[in-house]
Order: structure tokens, then sequence, then C-alpha cells
């Protein structure tokens, strides 16, 4: 069998399957698994079931049984090739009177699906279990294997903990080239980079009738101090980008994105919290923003008035080597399937690619099937979309022998990769 009659032999045993592919991924959608809110396993079990129906290999892992890991392999043996992921957890739906149809329901209108999860990612997942099977259905995997994992907790901030990082460390992650199955036809070399903050100002409570308050004797209004800090931040301002692929992209502070304090309408109130999400360009590191945030910190603090903060997400903005052999096959496979010439980029959000890239694996940080509304209300996914992103990933072969993976040392530095596999 050549190859362009392996290829035509998956295109169109996919294009067929386009029912199984569509129901697939409605029975995703309508398996709730919203972050902090429905454990991952019900849907780690759902795309088991499929796996077992496609006869595929799978296995169902972790530290934590309600937050597990899903793999789905061609075979059980073999070196991995392409290795595609996604991740099992949704942010939540929101305000359901927002959406044109129920956020869990999974409603087909204007050939598309919508549904929490559509594009982020339960179509690239249910399109990559599909492509496998077709990649074994055409017989393409004779020297190796193609495998997808599925992993839990990436909403909460890509920490890893749960999912890539639990993966490497016990020997289960490995792949020539992977692609994280989100949605587009954009090939993201890397994304920006994220800092979270848990921000806490210490003030001093006192009854707001108080003399000593209306002289300023006694009390310390936290909340009060915390609206300054945020609107110290908030007016930062960072130029765009001048590093390759992340010219569209600033560094951006967004200050405030959660806050609460007091205790009484009658009371100054003596503690607020606050939360402060950060993403980078490589122009903007961790050590360079805290000089910035410690800075703005010292100018308002007061005798009676306190800041406190507690770094909760550090993700660096990181890029993948573009002359990796996966990077052009992609490019190709889209231009075959979509016609399309794919415009190589970083994606805006960061996700779990940076855990991916420092293990020596090139990967393509976000591509899938044609959607939009990730994170809004009305999100939805392609059909063709996700017949297309199979057919996509089923196309692209990259036999080339695994390339040295080459990171800029101002987007991740040594000592960064260094401490990550000493934590892993």
């Amino acid at each position: 069998m050549t190859t362009n009659i392996q290829e035509s032999f998956a295109l169109e045993w996919l294009a067929a399957h386009q029912d199984q592919i569509v129901d697939f991924c409605r029975r995703l959608i309508q398996t709730p698994s919203v972050n902090g809110e429905n454990p991952e396993r019900l849907l780690a079990e759902v795309i088991a079931q499929e796996a077992q129906l496609l006869g595929l290999p799978f296995s169902i892992v972790g530290d934590q049984p309600e937050r597990p890991n899903v793999i789905v392999s061609s075979s059980e043996q073999g070196a991995t090739g392409l290795l595609l992921v996604g991740h099992l957890d949704t942010v939540p739906a929101g305000d359901a009177s927002q959406w044109s149809y129920p956020p869990f329901d999974a409603h087909i209108a204007n050939d598309r699906i919508y549904g929490r999860g559509a594009i982020d990612t339960k179509g690239g997942m249910a399109a990559s279990i599909y492509a496998i099977k077709a990649l074994l259905e055409c017989n393409a995997l004779q020297n190796g294997r193609a495998q997808f994992i599925g992993v839990p907790d990436e909403e909460s901030g890509a920490t890893g903990t749960l999912g890539i990082r639990y993966l490497a460390r016990h020997g289960l992650l490995s792949g020539l080239g992977a692609i994280y199955a989100y949605s587009g036809d954009e090939i993201n070399l890397g994304h920006r980079g994220l800092l979270r903050y848990r921000l806490e100002c210490h003030g001093e409570s006192v009854h707001s009738g108080s003399p000593a308050w209306q002289d300023r004797i006694s009390g310390a209004n936290a909340v009060a101090g915390m609206a300054r800090l945020i609107a110290a931040l908030d007016a930062l301002q960072f130029p765009y980008s001048s590093a390759r692929y992340f010219e569209p992209y600033k560094s951006v502070v967004s200050a405030g994105t959660m806050i609460s304090g007091g205790t009484a309408v009658n009371i100054v109130p003596d503690y607020c919290e606050s939360w402060l999400d950060v993403r980078l360009t490589p122009e903007l590191d961790r050590p360079a923003f805290e000089h910035i945030l410690n800075a703005e910190i010292a100018r308002l603090t007061a005798p009676k008035l306190q800041f406190t903060v507690t770094c909760i997400n550090d993700v660096p903005a990181v890029i993948s080597d573009e002359t990796a052999p996966l990077i052009a096959a992609v490019e190709s496979a889209i231009y075959a399937v979509k016609g399309l010439t794919a415009k190589r980029t970083v994606a805006g959000p960061a996700n779990e690619g940076y855990l991916l890239i420092g293990q020596g694996i090139p990967t393509i940080c976000g591509l899938g099937p044609s959607g939009a509304n990730a994170h809004a209300p009305d999100e939805y996914v392609e059909l063709q979309g996700l017949v297309q992103a199979a057919q996509i990933f089923c196309t692209h072969r990259s036999t080339a022998r695994p390339a040295e993976c080459v990171i800029p040392p101002t987007y991740v530095s040594v000592e960064f990769l260094k401490s990550s596999i000493r934590r892993w």
C-alpha cells in the first residue's frame, strides 16, 4: 500500500464516520467536567468506553482516582510518534440564560455543536481518538504508534501537577511531536506566559461612626488600600513584543479579577483579598514583573496597612523549535485537507505546552476543529471541523528521528527547566 493510498483511505474513513465522531463529541459535552465541580473521571470513562468500542488500548491513571488521566493508543507496544493532547476539564458555563441553548445539551444547529467545552477541548479530543483509529485502519503505523492523552485540571492554571507532570514522572509521556488539540488552523508554536497572584491587604478595623475613625486616629481601610493597588497595576502598559511570532501580543496585567473584603457595612474593613492575572511576552519574566509589583506595594504600604503576595501560577512564555519535522508535516496536512497555507504564530492564552516542550517534545500548542467562543456563552465546534481536524491529525506524518527542541533562553531559562525536571 503506498503512502498516498494510505492517506486517501484514512481521509475517506473519517469522512464516512462523521456521524460517529459527532455523536462522540456530543457525549463528551453532555458529560459535565467543570473544574472544581465535576470529577474528570466521568469524562475519562466516556473516552475509555469509546476507545474500547474502537478496539484501541486505553488506561486510566493518576494520583487522584477522581481526577485521572486517560491514555488511548493505537497499540500497546512501540515508540510514540504522534502525541495528541487534550484537557478533560472545562471552565464553568456561567449564566445559562446567556446561552442560545443549554450549555451541556450539546445542541446541534447551523452545522455546529453548542456547549461548554466544545472547542476547549472536547471537540479536539473527539477528533484525536478517531484520528488514531483511522491511522490504525489504514495501516500507517508499522514503525511505531500514535497516542492520545487527556489530562485533568488544566483550567486551574496549567500547572500539570495531576496531568503532564504525573505522566512524565511515571514514564508515560513521550513522542516525536505533540499537538494540543484546541481549535483553529493556525500553527501555534508556543504561547504567552502566565503569572497569577493572590494579593492580601491587612488593615485595622474600627466602627465607621467612631470619632477615632473620623479623625484617623484608629483604623485602616484594607479595601481602599487594595483599590489603590489595583488602580496602579491596572494602569501599567507594556509595548508589543518584538520577539518573533509574539509580535501581535503585549504583556497584559489584569488586576482585581476577583476581590473580596469587609465584614459589615458599618465596620472599616481590616482585610481584603484580590487576584491578579498577568500574561507575559518574552520581554517580561517573573522577576522583572515582581520588581514592578513590589515597588507599587512599597509605595502604598503604611504603618497600619500591609500587603502580602502569594504567587499561585508561574508559566513562562515558550516557543518550540520551528525546524522540528512536526511543524512542516502539519503545515502540509492543513494544506492537503483545507487548501490553506497555515499561519505560524503563538497562542495568547497559556497552556500546558510549555511542559511538553520542557520534556523535549516539539509541540504545537493549539490546533484542532474550527469553532469559537471558548470561555464564553455559545461555545461551539463545527461539524465539518471535527472531521477536518481528525483528517489533519492522521494525514500528517513525521518519520524523522526526535529532534532536539530549541528553547530560546529569554523564553524559558535553563534553570527553570532543570528545576521542573527535578520536581517531576
